[in-house]
């Protein structure tokens, strides 16, 4: 049986292509928010891939770009799973597009 699960919770086009200026603004902001997470988290640039992710025990947010687009994947673990709610859901969501919009992506 697999423990864990993904679904997208956010898409959305770019305003603009995301840069190291864009990538620090994206740094500061977690650093600035991430006591809105629930959870003790760590934040991970992929070193390949234009993606970052946003760790914990229980959850995880992928966060993968292109010049225009962005998509946020979130995976559950099987707990997490059983304990989400619509609410959370809409909660994470409009936490992400505020910081989306904050940074102007």
């Amino acid at each position: 049986m697999r423990s864990k699960g993904n679904e997208t919770l956010y898409e959305r086009r770019l305003r603009r292509p995301i840069d190291d200026d864009t990538r620090q603004a994206i740094h500061s902001a977690y650093l600035r928010r991430r006591h809105e997470i629930p959870v003790a988290t760590e934040m991970h640039w992929h070193e390949d891939k234009p993606q970052f992710s946003i760790r914990s025990n229980w959850l995880s947010f992928h966060v993968g770009y292109t010049p225009d687009r962005m998509v946020v994947e979130a995976e559950l673990s099987f707990a997490a799973r059983m304990m989400i709610t619509d609410a959370h859901r809409r909660q994470a969501v409009a936490v992400i597009h505020s910081i989306a919009e904050e940074l102007n992506l």
